[in-house]
Parts: structure tokens; sequence; C-alpha cells
């Protein structure tokens, strides 16, 4: 808590000073008196593996070794280079895998950063407060940014990498100088004041896979005119467990944002509730492209289309240009680990609900670990998961989803974790067909 309240008092212009005789250097001794010196770099050995842990040259742009005594450099320590306000430029080995909390906090001339491929986490504020840090590539292995990761820095657009799964709350708060994120479809959550105070955010697309929207998350985004919510967010503000009734509480969006959605979703129920602006989607995943759909003809129904982007082949089932559907019938990519089945697929300038998985769709794949499954399937046909011995994780949206056919699970990992997303009515209902023998339930598996 006096964390918290020692960052919103930096962010604000005060209690500077504070900061300063709390933090500085407090750890840099201790890691000192441990660690050995190579070439300016402080390290530490741990079996066959090295720990950058500080940094005591002169060089303002530094290329971190691959190796050192024969070992290899696998981690950016926490605070290994934080507050070292001379460093410009940083290049990190290949063989890293992960950089610390605090690795680069406040390195205020910060400029360049190689980030390699292999680099699965970033920890908590490791960026932090690099004011001069514009642009940043980020590697396809990564899977995690930690909180405050890049908050107040200078970035003016990011693409989050397809893997990410897990952003931390405050990921880029204050960074007064981004305008555009590229959010991967597979994250669920967007945290607690993750954009907060982005005041030259103008643009942003919210992924079908994201079903929570936490509070604070685009406060103070002041030039975001407006936002498209899809029907797969189901919480919005929602207050969090054991959080006290009389908490001081951000709201998710800045007033005057105009809310792009579904009637009756949770986005509109919001944006009523909040006297937010709303225009409605009719169905269609932007609305700017609903003149351009109209005067472009889905494919017949039956045709197999291929969804590069989702790595999916879907059937469609319904070539009404009002509402085209289509069936989920294969994942294209047979080495993939994790699988999320989207609300809406785009083929060729259509917008086509995913209404449904079609029987035996992923019978047998080994290989498969997690799968989302989007909010406006319906179905999920016979067999259609039947054999997955290794899928442990399956996300599912009640409301929409009415039918689980005869052995859709069976045969799914005995410790699978089935998380059921909607209201309280809806969860019910849905928990029940799931622990039906039929579907393949075993009582190992745990849903929530």
């Amino acid at each position: 808590m006096i964390q918290k309240k020692i960052r919103s008092l930096i962010y604000t212009g005060l209690g500077l000073v504070l900061c300063v005789l709390l933090c500085s250097g407090i750890g840099k001794t201790a890691q000192a008196a441990e660690s050995k010196t190579y070439n300016g770099f402080m390290y530490e050995e741990k079996e066959s593996e090295i720990t950058i842990t500080g940094y005591v040259g002169d060089k303002t742009e530094v290329v971190i070794p691959g190796e050192i005594n024969g070992k290899k450099v696998t981690t950016i320590g926490d605070r290994a280079f934080g507050e070292c306000t001379s460093l410009t430029g940083v290049t990190i080995p290949e063989g890293v895998t992960g950089i610390g909390n605090r690795a680069f906090n406040d390195c205020t001339s910060l400029t360049s950063v190689t980030i390699p491929e292999g680099v699965t986490s970033i920890g908590d504020d490791a960026f932090e407060l690099c004011v001069n840090l514009t642009s940043i590539s980020l590697p396809k292995s990564l899977t995690s940014i930690g909180s405050w990761g890049f908050s107040a820095t200078g970035l003016t657009s990011i693409t989050i990498p397809e893997n990410v799964r897990s952003i931390g709350c405050e990921a880029f708060y204050a960074c007064t100088k981004l305008k555009k994120v590229v959010l991967p479809e597979g994250i669920t959550r967007i945290s607690s004041r993750t954009f907060a105070m982005c005041s030259n955010l103008t643009d942003i697309t919210i992924p079908d896979s994201v079903t929570s929207i936490d509070e604070g998350a685009f406060c103070g985004c002041d030039k975001l005119d407006s936002i498209v919510i899809p029907d797969s967010v189901i919480e919005i503000d929602v207050r969090k467990k054991g959080e006290p009734l009389n908490v001081n509480r951000w709201s998710a969006f800045s007033r005057g944002v105009t809310i792009i959605c579904s009637k009756n979703s949770a986005a509109y129920k919001y944006a009523k509730d909040n006297n937010l602006p709303i225009k409605l989607l009719s169905g269609k995943e932007n609305p700017s492209d609903d003149s351009k759909q109209n005067n472009i003809t889905p494919a017949k129904k039956g045709t197999t289309l291929i969804v590069s982007s989702k790595k999916l082949k879907v059937k469609v089932t319904s070539s009404s240009k009002k509402n085209p559907t289509v069936t989920v019938t294969k994942i294209t990519d047979k080495k993939a680990k994790k699988l999320t089945i989207p609300a809406t697929v785009k083929v060729k300038g259509v917008t086509y609900k995913v209404t449904a998985v079609s029987d035996k769709a992923f019978k047998g794949n080994k290989k498969l670990t997690t799968v989302t499954i989007g909010s406006n399937v319906t179905k999920i046909g016979k067999e259609a998961f039947s054999g997955c011995k290794n899928l442990k994780k399956i996300t599912v949206t009640a409301g929409n989803l009415t039918t689980i056919r005869k052995s859709a699970f069976k045969g799914i990992n005995k410790k699978a974790t089935i998380t059921v997303k909607g209201t309280k009515k809806a969860k019910t209902a849905l928990k029940k067909q799931l622990k039906k023998k039929s579907v393949g339930y075993v009582k190992t598996w745990k849903i929530k």
C-alpha cells in the first residue's frame, strides 16, 4: 500500500525527493558486495548460469556479454542498470530469458534497447521512467509484462507480441506520447490503469479474447474519442473480491469517450450506467467497415475459408449479409499449443460471427494445452476436443453457449481447469452441462 502511494506521488509531481531517499541505491550495495565484475558488468554465478546484477563501467552504449567464464548469461537481474542515467543504448544477448524488476528503471537517457528472441518475461518497473525511450521491439517469445513495466516512458507506439498473455497493472501508465497500441489475440484482461493517463492515445483495438477491463484502464486518455468493445468483454470496472466499499475508484474510461458496442452487451450497460456516449456495432466488427461490407457478398453456405490471422479453418453456415456465420472446423498450425476461437473472424472484407465448433474439429490433438472459446459460440460439436490429452486450461463464456454435444471433452487432461465467464445464472447453467458424464466429465476436473 505504501509503495502505491509513493508511486502516485511521483506521477503527480509530489514526493519525488522522498522516493529518491527511499529507493536510490538500495540493494546495489548489497549486490556489489556479493557480485563479481567482468568488463564493468557485475554478475553472479549460479550453477551453469550467469545473472547480470549491475554495471560500474563508463560506457553510455553497452553490449551485455552472452557468456562469462564459459557460462551463459540468462538473466538481467533486479535493479541491474537501474538509475544509470547516462546509459543511452543497451543490447541484450541471445540466451537471456528474463529481464528483472526495475532492471532499467529511471535510465532517463536510454533511447535504444535490443531485446532478443528467447526473452519470455519483463519484470515489474523494468523500464519505468525511461523518458527518452520512444520505441522498442518486443520479441515473439515474450509471454508477460510486469506491472509498471513501461510506465512513464517516451514510447509513441507499441505492438504487444501474440504470445503475451499477462500485462500487469499500470504497465503503460502515464506514457504521455503513446498514440497507438496493438494488443494480441489471446489476452483476456486489461489490468487496472494499464493505459491510464496516456493523454495522446488515439488508436487501440481490443481483441475478441478480452473478457475483463479493470478500473482505470483508459482513464485520462483524453484524446481517445471512441473505442470498440467486443461482446467478449463481460466485466468492466468490476470490484475485486475483498475490495472495501469506500475505496476511491478510477473510471475505466475518460468522460466523453464514445463506447462502440453491441446492444445489451456488458459494454452497452456500462456506458448507459455511466452516461457515456454509445454507438452501436450492429453486429459488425468495426463500424467504419459497415458501408464496405454492405457491398461485399459473404461466401456461399458450405464454403471452407482459411483465417490465416487465427490459424483456423472455418465453414460458412450462413451467407446472410446482415448476419453471416461460420463454424470452426480445424486448426491449421499443427504445432500450436494455444488456441483462441474468436467471437468473430474477418475474411475478404466480410466479418463472420463464429457460432460453433464442428464435430471432431480438434479430436486427438496432443499439442493443445490451452483453449479460449469466443462469446458468440453457441454449440460445441460431438468429440470436438476428444482425446486432447494435454488440454489443461479451457475458458468459455456462458450465455450463448447452450449446446455441448456427446464426448466433446472426453479424454482431455484429467486435471483440466475450465474457467466459466458470465453472469451468475448463466455460469450455473453451463457448469451443470460441463459436469455431465456425456461430455466427458471426470471428478478431477476443476470447474470455476
